[in-house]
């Protein structure tokens, strides 16, 4: 009787596994063209996505949609990326990673008017099938580096007011938001039609910016202190006047650097009246030290700007310096 049992239960688990088998084939031989071989298109980016069915199928059709997408997403990085050439400065690793991140944020953008097309499923995974018209993603390309040109333009254009007001800083900050409007476009034409003619708004906007910072001056006022060995030279003993343009300029950001050791506090913005009070000090007995100011251009392009790419630029300019003396009372 165990026997019989035994002969049953082995001839059911074989037909199972010849039926399950039996049915594989079956659906491998209904697998679509676009699983059997990924479809190339003039006219459409194509994206397809696979996951196990495990849990509810609401579930795992919702992971494969997503997995599709992330696969148009992808495509259309690499397009963007074949299109422009990487915009670097001296090969900064953190400017690479922010475009990419730049690059992503816009195929994602990109991917509004994806279509659905087909989906399949085997006995383990779910399949599923998106594509996205190509004239559609360059229309819609075309159309947002138009607004973004129109927005750099007005950024541009309110930095010029902000310059006439000798309000530096917001110049500065505009000049900055009108070249982060057109960053994912500084490989391409970057010209606008303006009343005055063509301008390229790009070129425009850093010879501009970097103009306003090679115009920053700063003086200590007065050039040389005195002081007794071994004494405490309060804060304020000197004056930094720090001019733009030769006019006053306030909120600016500066660096000391003292040869005579370390300051507790080295970084100060300029007050109202453009200036800057010079930090205490502790003087020994030699018979000169130096304090050093420079217009710190790290905090400048911070304070001005998220943008990565428009930082390069703000710190590749030669920062106004003054240097001070200080010397041992006689």
């Amino acid at each position: 009787m165990k026997l019989l049992s035994t002969i049953i239960l082995a001839l059911t688990l074989l037909c199972s596994c010849s039926s399950k088998k039996k049915e594989a084939e079956l659906l491998e031989l209904s697998k679509p063209e676009w699983l059997k071989s990924r479809p190339v298109s003039s006219a459409y980016f194509y994206g397809i996505g696979t996951t196990p069915k495990v849990g509810g199928s609401v579930f795992y059709e919702e992971k494969a949609k997503e997995k599709a997408l992330a696969d148009l997403s992808k495509q259309i990085s690499t397009k963007i990326s074949s299109e422009q050439n990487l915009y670097r400065m001296e090969d900064n690793k953190g400017v690479y990673e922010y475009y990419q991140s730049r690059v992503r944020a816009r195929s994602e953008e990109f991917l509004e008017g994806y279509e659905y097309v087909d989906k399949w499923e085997d006995l383990s995974n779910y399949y599923t099938f998106y594509r996205l018209s190509k004239s559609e993603f360059y229309a819609r390309k075309e159309q947002r580096k138009r607004e973004a040109l129109q927005l750099s333009l007005e950024k541009y254009q309110q930095a010029q007011t902000a310059n006439k007001q000798a309000n530096y800083v917001l110049a500065m900050e505009l000049y900055a938001s009108s070249i982060d409007a057109i960053s994912d476009y500084l490989n391409e034409q970057t010209s606008v039609e303006t009343t005055n003619g063509n301008l390229d708004i790009y070129e425009a906007s850093k010879d501009a910016l970097s103009q306003l910072i090679n115009s920053l001056t700063i003086e200590f006022q007065p050039k040389e202190l005195y002081a007794s060995s071994n004494t405490k030279i309060k804060e304020g003993a000197a004056l930094l006047a720090v001019q733009c343009q030769n006019q006053q300029a306030h909120n600016m950001p500066v660096q000391f650097n003292y040869s005579g050791g370390f300051l507790i506090t080295d970084r100060f913005k300029s007050n109202a009246m453009g200036q800057v009070k010079s930090p205490a000090l502790e003087y020994a007995n030699k018979s000169e030290e130096t304090l050093k100011a420079s217009i710190d251009l790290k905090s400048l392009g911070r304070q001005i700007t998220r943008n990565l790419i428009v930082r390069q630029i703000v710190e590749k300019q030669k920062p106004a310096t003054s240097i001070i003396s200080i010397q041992l009372a006689q």
